[in-house]
């Protein structure tokens, strides 16, 4: 009978051990997609940015030359962030769909958005899966919004963990 007892809190341990082994192991990918998300979408506004300087009428010159420094330091900070060091935020199921096929910063367009956001730019899809996502179908994406655009409106780079029709 003690055999039996101890058969079954062993066989319990292992199989507990396995399930938070694989949920440490998903948080670290997770945590790592969403890094290369965030440079991806830091860099994506630095481009931006860079373009808007070249602009001879640019109303707005030293917030945007601000913004270009921060980005930069940003850029820097999480380029050398060590994966564990990486806090992941809460995600997000979001409903809507890609206009287009999908590639680094697709908008996800939302049902019913209005014309001021929240914008959602798909700058990494788990596991380069973006390819699977067929434009103008409506898809249930669980998101990680990853870093703030520089952009009048409330948007979002994102990176997609996961999405289902």
């Amino acid at each position: 009978m003690d055999k039996k007892i101890l058969s079954i809190f062993l066989l319990a341990v292992f199989i507990a051990s396995i399930f938070f082994g694989c949920t440490r192991i998903n948080e670290t990918k997770i945590k790592r997609e969403c890094l290369e998300a965030i440079t991806t979408g830091i860099k994506l506004d630095i481009q931006r940015l860079e373009g808007y300087l070249n602009l001879p009428d640019l109303q707005n010159r030293s917030e945007v030359e601000s913004t270009l420094m921060k980005l930069k330091k940003d850029l820097n900070k999480y380029q050398s962030m060590k994966t564990n060091d990486y806090v992941l935020g809460e995600s997000i199921e979001i409903k809507g769909y890609l206009g287009e096929k999908y590639v680094t910063n697709s908008i996800i367009y939302l049902e019913n958005q209005s014309k001021s956001g929240p914008f959602y730019h798909a700058v990494k899809v788990m596991d380069d899966k973006g390819e699977e996502i067929v434009p103008n179908e409506i898809y249930t994406f669980k998101v990680y919004p990853v870093y703030k655009r520089y952009y009048p409106f409330e948007a979002w780079y994102v990176f997609v963990s996961d999405f289902e029709k």
